[in-house]
């Protein structure tokens, strides 16, 4: 990972509201197109440097951690938009107007008629998430993160051969080294704050008809089929892959074959 920082070095960018938005962004001079590498709900970009470099090759890349001084998704929404308009960028999210199409992993939505089933799996995500805040406040910071790796280690790598697993070991190893606890409870909040969103319609994603990619594992439990379905429901004509195995890290340990995927969907639609 240090090769990579070096690489690939941090740079910043005030915005108009006099707040600095640190981001890695390289710009390739063939490519033609751009994806910006939204992280989940780690918030810690760092952990992609891999898929940074590997879709480098084919495009230019853009990402950046969900920073603590942004206090909401609605702020933080807005520095973004912010910073690629004065890159000059239209990109594609992996992970409004700036957005030439998304590619969703993994996720789902935040539907105005989502369904009982899937609003109470989100619901049940976000109580858990508020008990995760009680507990950081009481337990040493070192013991949570290691039952965060057990969590990752113990129940996300069935299945997983040898050389998934130490790819895992050396994410949660960077994991260990790169998160400190207030960035932990902001990014609970942030996770929280996103039920502030519920109520999206249809409408809400027109624009890109035919422009979302949606890799959504069957073997990926995170989310049950009726959130899946939901976030189906809701895109614009979008192109279903469930065929990546891996459970909810299928994104980081099969990365050609997600990378290859990706790449494929976006250069048939330049």
């Amino acid at each position: 990972m240090e090769d990579f920082r070096r690489k690939y070095p941090a740079q910043t960018m005030t915005l108009g509201n006099g707040k600095i938005f640190t981001y890695r962004y390289y710009r390739n001079p063939e490519a033609a197109a751009t994806v910006v590498l939204l992280t989940g709900g780690i918030g810690l970009s760092d952990l992609f440097y891999r898929h940074f470099e590997w879709f480098a090759g084919d495009f230019s890349v853009l990402t950046f951690d969900y920073q603590i001084q942004f206090a909401d998704n609605g702020e933080f929404y807005d520095a973004v938009a912010e910073l690629l308009r004065r890159l000059g960028e239209k990109a594609w999210l992996v992970g409004q107007s700036l957005v030439k199409g998304l590619v969703l992993s993994n996720t789902c939505s935040l539907a105005k008629d989502m369904g009982d089933e899937a609003y109470s799996h989100l619901k049940k995500m976000m109580e858990s998430q508020k008990k995760s805040k009680k507990l950081l406040s009481v337990l040493p910071f070192s013991l949570f993160k290691r039952m965060m790796k057990w969590a990752v280690m113990k129940k996300k790598t069935d299945g997983f051969t040898r050389r998934e697993k130490a790819i895992m070991e050396e994410l949660c190893g960077a994991m260990l080294e790169l998160l400190t606890k207030p960035y932990e409870y902001h990014m609970i909040d942030f996770l929280c704050d996103a039920e502030s969103y519920f109520g999206m319609t249809e409408q809400d994603f027109a624009r890109w008809d035919d422009k979302v990619l949606l890799i959504l594992s069957e073997d990926d439990t995170t989310f049950n089929q009726a959130c899946k379905d939901s976030l189906i429901a809701i895109m614009p004509n979008p192109t279903v892959v469930t065929n990546l195995t891996g459970g909810h890290l299928a994104l980081m340990v099969r990365l050609e074959r997600y990378a290859e995927l990706v790449t494929e969907y976006i250069r048939e639609r330049i």
